[in-house]
């Protein structure tokens, strides 16, 4: 007689979300919805157990009969076909459904079967991600098979190139469609990268859509910590700029991203370094967001030199404009300091003329002083120059010239008295000293005579000859 022992049914699932208590994963989101109010309390998507759709593959293992079961994939049709027991849709059910159903359809020809149904592989994850990152667009994600990991928004975020500097990382919204309609959650990143916490990078589901909005306003502090973020500020290529208004070489700009963020400085200096009257303190930055609005962004550069905000440097976005304005008046105290700042020419021409050994264009670093520009020219010609005292002559930029005599004496420090700094395009003119003119004007005065004497000399020699 055959005797059955009675055996406990055993229902398996690997849906690690049926056992994680909500509270434990709750993430700080707002409801997004027009049915909720802005005062309503905290909203996270649902946690369900995963369901299965085409693509996926389940094992399925019967207890004592090895020869059962087997690796099976869900074909487009959304069935799967199991030796014995025959075809099923198991589009949209989970993992424990199906298991419930198949120890079914086994008890048909066995005595209380145990059936265990398991997710082998997930199917690859179709979504869609859109706003302010480097490659919106529609994606596919291969969940990672070794851990049942499933991808998050971060996964999602580094596949569409990482943010643009203009994302508003504090309000990244999921867009999500199941059984009860579309709905809209926001989470925080800022939140993320601040506490680490990882409940903002919520886990995404096939059809997923990922809305990544801009930022109104600039936080050049969000920006420095976004670009180290493995999620952040990333540039696929070096970002090209126009650079217009007191520049010295206005165009078109292609920053380096090799030595680090590209920012407003480096393109100031590619563009040969602001001029003169530059504005510094109401630089503006033009720039189109992914929504085809445009944003000005003004920037104050003297409180980098001031009190050495660095954050004032702001990193830049392909397709940016950067203008710099014209002052009306400046400061000759600040000048010095602005032409000392990294986003000043490099170096600056003047023009040393007259008794000097080496006469000419002289190519020497802003705030250089008359003294010094005088030593670069080879110093004076001691048998010629007047090394008492020398003429300065500038060209404002208002177009009015403005004529001085300054003392010299080399030994002395810089003042504005009798050793200005210099400015681009100064002539400095070194004149004759007292002995030289005057041998000078002798000649002028004599030269035709002596000329005369040397014709009648000749005439002598042919007539005594």
């Amino acid at each position: 007689m055959t005797v059955y022992v009675p055996i406990q049914l055993l229902i398996i699932s690997n849906s690690s979300a049926q056992t994680t208590s909500k509270s434990s994963l709750r993430p700080s989101l707002k409801p997004l919805e027009p049915s909720l109010s802005s005062n309503s309390s905290a909203i996270i998507p649902e946690v369900t157990a995963y369901t299965l759709a085409p693509g996926d593959v389940i094992k399925v293992t019967v207890f004592d009969l090895p020869d059962q079961g087997g690796e099976f994939i869900i074909f487009t049709d959304g069935t799967v076909t199991v030796p014995l027991i025959g075809t099923f849709n198991v589009k949209g059910k989970t993992i424990q459904q199906v298991n419930e159903l198949f120890v079914k359809e086994y008890a048909r020809f066995l005595k209380r079967p145990i059936v265990t149904v398991s997710l082998l592989a997930q199917r690859p994850l179709r979504l869609a991600i859109a706003g302010e990152v480097n490659a919106p667009g529609n994606y596919t994600l291969n969940p990672d098979l070794g851990d049942r990991k499933r991808p998050k928004i971060t996964d999602l975020l580094e596949k569409a190139g990482g943010l643009t500097v203009s994302a508003n990382v504090r309000d990244i919204q999921l867009k999500r469609s199941d059984n009860n309609g579309e709905r809209i959650y926001t989470v925080n990143f800022w939140q993320l990268l601040q506490q680490g916490d990882l409940s903002q990078d919520l886990d995404l589901r096939d059809g997923d859509v990922v809305i990544v909005p801009k930022k109104d306003t600039i936080d050049a502090v969000e920006y420095r910590q976004l670009a180290d973020a493995s999620f952040g500020i990333k540039y696929a290529q070096p970002p090209s700029v126009t650079v217009i208004g007191e520049v010295n070489r206005p165009g078109a700009y292609t920053v380096p991203i090799e030595a680090g963020p590209p920012r407003l400085t480096i393109a100031l200096q590619q563009s040969g370094g602001i001029r003169e009257m530059a504005n510094i303190r109401e630089v503006v930055v033009n720039r189109t967001t992914r929504d085809g609005e445009e944003q000005n962004i003004k920037i104050n550069l003297w409180e980098m030199l001031e009190a050495g905000d660095v954050n004032t440097d702001i990193i830049l976005r392909n397709g940016d404009t950067i203008i710099v304005p014209r002052a009306e008046e400046l400061d000759p105290t600040e000048a010095q300091k602005i032409a000392s700042a990294n986003f000043s020419p490099n170096e600056i021409i003047v023009n040393v003329i007259g008794s000097v050994r080496q006469p000419g264009a002289l190519k020497i670093t802003p705030n250089s002083s008359l003294n010094s520009a005088i030593l670069a020219s080879g110093g004076f010609d001691e048998r010629r120059a007047d090394s008492t005292m020398v003429q300065l002559v500038r060209v404002n930029p208002n177009g009015t010239v403005v004529k001085r005599n300054i003392p010299i004496n080399l030994s002395i420090g810089v003042n504005e008295e009798t050793n200005p700094i210099l400015k681009n395009n100064d002539v400095i003119i070194v004149n004759r000293n007292g002995i030289t003119a005057f041998t000078d004007g002798i000649e002028t005065i004599l030269g035709p005579i002596g000329r005369t004497f040397s014709v009648l000399n000749l005439f002598n020699v042919f007539n005594n000859n």
